[in-house]
């Protein structure tokens, strides 16, 4: 007959770690998708400002610069950055034309 040793101390650790690793991929299990926006979009324009123009009916509604980083949505027509002027999160949508300097 074959006894395992097994170490209850031991056996706690490890389950706890499981756990807590096993919590820490369900809290960011929904942030993956902001996660991938974010990284491609700030890797290939960071540091590089923009100038944002929007227009509804052909008249200008929107003009203004970021700071480079502009999101958009592969489903929508809106566009979400932060301003150059007053650094705040600024979202437009409608036909914008962007001019990377």
């Amino acid at each position: 007959m074959f006894l395992l040793n097994i170490n209850p101390i031991r056996m706690s650790y490890g389950l706890n770690w499981g756990v807590a690793f096993s919590l820490f991929l369900l809290t960011t299990a929904g942030c993956s998708s902001l996660r991938t926006r974010l990284s491609r979009t700030a890797s290939d324009w960071r540091n590089r400002t923009a100038e944002i123009s929007c227009y509804s009916g052909g008249k200008l509604i929107y003009s203004g610069k970021t700071d480079g980083k502009v999101f958009s949505e592969s489903n929508s027509d809106g566009y979400t950055f932060i301003s150059a002027e007053d650094k705040k999160l600024k979202e437009v949508s409608g036909d914008c034309v962007i001019k990377y300097d």
